[in-house]
């Protein structure tokens, strides 16, 4: 009986998404579903990708127009029917062993963690494809909510308890670009007020960074990091307004706290 279910948010790059799938059909962990949700592509589906959909374990949700991150998340949310739910975007790919490492580990720990993460080989790519660097980034383990959120520090990859994300009502939709943006903070944030999230030291993902990225918007990240960092604390309280900094690449990040009695 399958226990995780991979979902896989895409629009067009069709090329890249058969390179994920792929890579979730060569898991040595095979008690999986996969549910894809089309946001809103115009391409037409290759028939590489035709011969996947006609897999049973793999299911598809089309949105009619283009949603967002956050929607597409939820849309799948709605019918996931696994104890545990991962993510994978459309252009990056897991190790052979990541299912079934991250299933070992979830079956062992307790029901307060939500999230488990691991180690990300981060690739750079050129036009051709080929790989030109690489750089492994190590995680950690989080139980505090302030130190979480002072760390500046994504979970890669997210694999979640399914009935922590149902806890928290799925992803939030309700700031300035209705969940478009930094999905994937907005459901931490969210998820580290009520539980743990854990670390195995264990790679675990494929990050590929070529000239297909989405394009970085940082106006509308910078508002969502302020907004999302602004709402975490005004939910748990409110005890602390946050100091934002931006650093030598142009990324906005909480420099430190400073509780409200005191002057900043």
């Amino acid at each position: 009986m399958a226990k995780v279910t991979v979902v896989i948010p895409f629009l067009n790059r069709q090329k890249l998404l058969v390179k994920a799938l792929r890579s979730v059909f060569r898991q040595t962990y095979k008690d999986w579903k996969v549910i894809l949700v089309d946001d809103g592509s115009k391409e037409r589906y290759s028939q590489r990708l035709k011969r996947y959909l006609r897999d049973p374990r793999v299911k598809l949700i089309r949105n009619r127009k283009n949603l967002g991150q956050s929607r597409s998340l939820n849309a799948a949310l709605a019918v996931v029917d696994t104890p545990y739910m991962i993510q994978l975007d459309s252009d990056d790919m897991f190790f052979p062993n990541t299912l079934e490492l991250l299933v070992k580990a979830a079956d062992k720990l307790p029901k307060n963690v939500a999230v488990i993460s691991g180690n990300v080989l981060v690739v750079w790519e050129n036009e051709k494809g080929k790989v030109i660097r690489k750089k492994l980034k190590k995680g950690r383990s989080f139980s505090d909510r302030y130190e979480f959120l002072i760390a500046n520090r994504n979970l890669i990859p997210r694999f979640y308890r399914t009935s922590a994300l149902r806890k928290v009502g799925g992803w939030p939709i309700k700031d300035p670009y209705k969940g478009r943006y930094r999905e994937d903070m907005l459901m931490l944030y969210r998820l580290i007020g009520r539980f743990r999230f854990h670390w195995i030291d264990k790679n675990l993902y494929i990050q590929r960074v070529h000239r297909s990225n989405l394009t970085l918007k940082r106006k509308e990240l910078h508002r969502t990091v302020e907004w999302s960092v602004n709402n975490a604390l005004k939910r748990w309280g409110g005890q602390y307004r946050p100091v934002f900094t931006v650093t030598k690449d142009g990324w906005k990040k909480v420099k430190k706290l400073i509780p409200k009695w005191k002057k900043q």
